[in-house]
Order: C-alpha cells, then structure tokens, then sequence
C-alpha cells in the first residue's frame, strides 16, 4: 500500500512537471506568435510604403506643382496605408496656424465653410525628423487634441513636409477607431512610412529647386553673353566716334588753315620783305666796302662792316619771325601728340594773336583792330601741349574780334 501511494504521488508531481514545461512552451509559443506577427505587420508597413514610394514617384516630376503633389500623396496613402482619412494642412496667413489644403476620406461637405478652420502647429513639430503620434497608448496634448476635434479623427500620424529648411505642408493620416486586427494600432512603423513618402516630396521640391536654378543660371549666362556682346559693339562704335571726332577736328583745323592762309601769307610777306631788302643794301654796302678796301681807307671800311653786322642781324630777326610763323601753321595743321612739352607761353600767344587778327582780315578786308599785349617775361616755360593750348587761344582771340566794336565811319 506504501508503495502503490509512493507510485501515485510521484505520478501526480511528473503530470505537475511537465504540465508547467507545457505551460512555459505555450508562453513561449504565444511571445513567437506576436513576434512575428508584429514582424509580419512591420514588413507590410514596409511593402505597403515601399508600394505608394514607387507609385508616386512615376507621377512626381520636376515640373509637377506642390498642390498636385499633395492631392496625389494624401489619396495613395489613404487607400495603400490601411486608412481611413488623410489631409495636407498647408501654412495660413498667420504665422503657425495651418489650414485645410488637401483632403481624402473626409465627408465631403466636412470643409465646405466659407470660413477655414485653423489649426496651430507648433514650431517643434515643423522640423525634419519631428512627428506627431496618436494611439489607445498616447496622451494627446494640446495640439493633437486640437487636431482630433477638428478633423473628427481619434487615432493618427503627423510629419510635416519641410523644404530648404521652411514647413511647405503637414501631412496627417489616420484610423477613426484601433480594432486589431483590421485596424491595427498605429506604431513608429507608420511614422517611417510617412516620414519617407514627405521625404520624396522634399527631394521633388529640391529637383526642381535645383532645375530651376540651372534654367536661371543658363538664362543669366545667356544675358551675359548679350551683354558682352552689345559692350563689344558700344566699344567699337565708341572707338568709331572717336576717330571721326577726331577726324573731325582734324577736317576743321584744315578749314581754319585755309581760311588763315591769306592773312598769314601776308604776315609772312612782312619778315620776307624786310628780308629781301635788307639783303640788297648788304649788297651794296659789301660793293661799297671793296672800293673802300681798294682805296686802303680802313675807317669807312669798319664803318660799313658795322652797317652790314647790324642789318644781318635784322636778317636774322625776321627770318626767324617768318620761320615762327611757319612753324605755327604746321602746329595748327598738325594732330595733337598728346605730349606736353616745355612751351614758352607768351611767344604762342603772340604767334596765334597774329594768326587770328590775319585770318580775320583775309575774310574781311574792312576788318581792323589795334592789338596792345603785355606780357608776363617771368613765367618761364610751362608743360602744355602746344597745339590744343593754341587752338584755345585762336578760338578765344577770334571770339574777341568779333565781339569787339567796330570804329564809327568817317
């Protein structure tokens, strides 16, 4: 009889064994069971992101306009993600507020209000890799709350669109009610899955940000060749009009010669003919002063030599006078060198006095003037460039003959 208790308590712990090893495998099989049905949920999140990725970026191209971006984005997630409704709020008016600007799911007299319905984000939510993340599990703050009332949605995701650094949307989407397991509750996985579909629309933003660019880039590189051209063309016809100015001045200096040539031709007669007949008593002073060597009278011999000395010298004078004259013709003719050179100022004044009053004269015979100059001996040479300084003096001079009063007749 002991030995038949002995078997049956012995019986009762090994069925008390493996009774908890049981137990302990059917925990261990239901933990399994929720891994990998949590891993089958985390690989359909990514099927199903991984599927709206792939649809979306066909539609998305450089040229596809932001509104349109969203509308196509919140309808694929709303109808690919497993839920219910989706919206793209987009910035108000006001700093931080968002309105409605795209929606899917909704009743669709839900935002027919002339009057939009605001919702403040705030700042901290507007940030890349920020999200807002509603379940059974989460204590909704204010914002969230703020969301759930008016967009009459209990659970959902949040993650704003971000672009060169500035929120251009805020995307939400989201369940009415959390029943696993047709309406599983929303988890980090759906934030990945959002969070990489507003990525796709920063990088399209970002494209053609980056299009745009390269459009301006070429537009403005295109101007600049139109620009350097047209300054191409200005400096040629710049170049062209200097030379015809100067062209130009050169054809009017011609035509001040010629009208100066017949009064500058008398005043180089002047000089020419003192010249000349200085020339003929020399030439007969030396006859004179042979017969006197003949005559072996030295006193009038000397005297005649001081005669011929004091008319070569008045030779001298007036050959230089003409040759001074000359010498102002050819610089009036002659284009400026540009150079300035040592200039003794009173002798150019004088010598275009003459021109002017000669030029004047030949144009118009009945024309007179008395000519009174005084002249500062001490101011030396000067650096100027003889033939522009000249031309102002002649200019100024001629103005002046004009200008001066006529005699009365009689």
């Amino acid at each position: 009889m002991n030995e038949a208790f002995y078997n049956e308590d012995g019986l009762k712990k090994e069925i008390a064994f493996y009774k908890k090893q049981l137990d302990q495998l059917s925990g261990q099989a239901m933990r399994h069971d929720l891994s990998i049905t949590s891993m089958r949920h985390s690989l359909k999140q990514k099927n199903d992101a991984f599927a709206v990725l792939g649809a979306l970026q066909k539609k998305y191209t450089v040229t596809t306009p932001l509104n349109l971006l969203l509308s196509e984005t919140i309808k694929a997630i709303t109808t690919n993600l497993g839920m219910n409704r989706s919206i793209a709020l987009i910035p108000a008016a006001d700093p931080g507020k968002y309105i409605v600007g795209h929606h899917y799911g909704f009743p669709s007299d839900m935002f027919s209000s002339a009057q939009p319905k605001e919702i403040d984000i705030p700042p901290d939510y507007l940030k890349v890799g920020r999200y807002m993340l509603i379940n059974k599990k989460s204590e909704p703050d204010e914002t969230a709350k703020r969301v759930q009332q008016v967009l009459a949605m209990n659970f959902f995701v949040g993650v704003p669109v971000v672009h060169d650094d500035k929120p251009v949307a805020f995307i939400i989407t989201g369940r009415i009610v959390q029943s696993p397991p047709f309406s599983p509750a929303l988890d980090k996985g759906d934030v990945d899955s959002l969070t990489a579909i507003t990525s796709l629309i920063s990088s399209v933003l970002q494209n053609k940000k980056s299009v745009e660019l390269d459009l301006q880039k070429k537009a403005v590189e295109n101007e600049n060749e139109i620009i350097a051209a047209q300054r191409d063309m200005l400096e040629k016809t710049l170049n062209d009009l200097k030379a015809a100015q100067t062209q130009l001045i050169q054809s009017e200096k011609m035509a001040s010669l010629g009208e100066l040539t017949a009064g500058i031709a008398h005043e180089i007669q002047n000089p020419l003919n003192f010249v000349n007949n200085f020339s003929e008593v020399n030439k007969e002073l030396l006859a004179e002063m042979k017969d006197e060597i003949d005559k072996g009278n030295m006193d009038e011999v000397k005297a005649i030599a001081t005669d011929v000395i004091e008319n070569e010298e008045k030779i001298n004078h007036h050959g230089k006078r003409a040759g001074d004259i000359v010498k102002g013709m050819l610089q009036h003719s002659r284009s400026s060198s540009g150079q300035k050179e040592p200039t003794d100022i009173n002798k150019l004044a004088d010598e275009y006095l003459r021109l002017a009053y000669h030029g004047l004269r030949a144009k118009d015979k009945s024309f007179n003037a008395t000519m009174k100059t005084d002249y500062d001996e001490t101011i030396g040479k000067i650096n100027i460039i003889p033939q522009d300084i000249g031309r102002v003096i002649l200019n100024l001079i001629t103005n002046a003959f004009y200008a001066a009063p006529m005699p009365p007749e009689g």
